[in-house]
């Protein structure tokens, strides 16, 4: 090798080093998103509860990796819900303190994503430590839903807006939607 040989070598291995970090959606994308948390697991994800979520978004927001340190929570969406009260993806609706935007802040396995929301929400805001989360929702409820998680084919997602949550259970062979009040757990007919 020359004497320029080992230089050249390094340059190109940083060279691609930087380009496998700023492709793809990261906040170097050049979009409006910003993604941050941990990397792809090696295992596929069987979901996190919306307690784990917060937990994560109040370390993200402590370590500025969110644009807000605090928010009134207007919606919340579970995807792919599990019986457990664990989902795929969680979407928070906020509005940050003393602004007038609001923000639709996505968690998945890769971490948390912020992006501006550019409509109304008429939502009441809510406390999240005041509604029952999910998983307590779903063992309230166990008698009511419990048999639709194992249906083959079939998605559970869960949306949380005005004290109210709403179960939808989509399939090959079924669509179901069950309300529930927020505070304690209440079927709604």
């Amino acid at each position: 090798m020359n004497k320029y040989g080992g230089g050249l070598l390094l340059l190109f291995v940083a060279a691609v080093c930087c380009c496998g970090c700023v492709w793809g959606d990261s906040i170097f994308s050049g979009g409006h998103s910003q993604t941050f948390g941990p990397g792809i697991p090696d295992e596929p994800s069987t979901g996190v509860t919306l307690d784990e979520a917060l937990a994560d978004l109040s370390i993200s927001q402590s370590e500025g990796m969110v644009s807000f340190r605090t928010q009134s929570f207007l919606a919340v969406r579970g995807n792919q819900m599990t019986g457990d009260g664990r989902a795929m993806s969680w979407a928070l609706f906020a509005q940050p303190v003393n602004e007038t935007r609001t923000v639709v802040l996505i968690y998945t396995e890769r971490g948390w994503s912020e992006y501006e929301w550019l409509e109304t929400i008429p939502y009441i805001p809510f406390d999240p430590r005041e509604v029952l989360t999910p998983d307590e929702i779903f063992s309230i409820q166990k008698e009511k839903i419990s048999e639709h998680f194992s249906k083959p084919g079939a998605e559970v997602d869960i949306f949380l807006s005005n004290g109210t949550y709403v179960t939808t259970i989509n399939g090959p062979d079924i669509y179901e939607t069950f309300r529930f009040d927020a505070y304690t757990g209440e079927w709604i007919p």
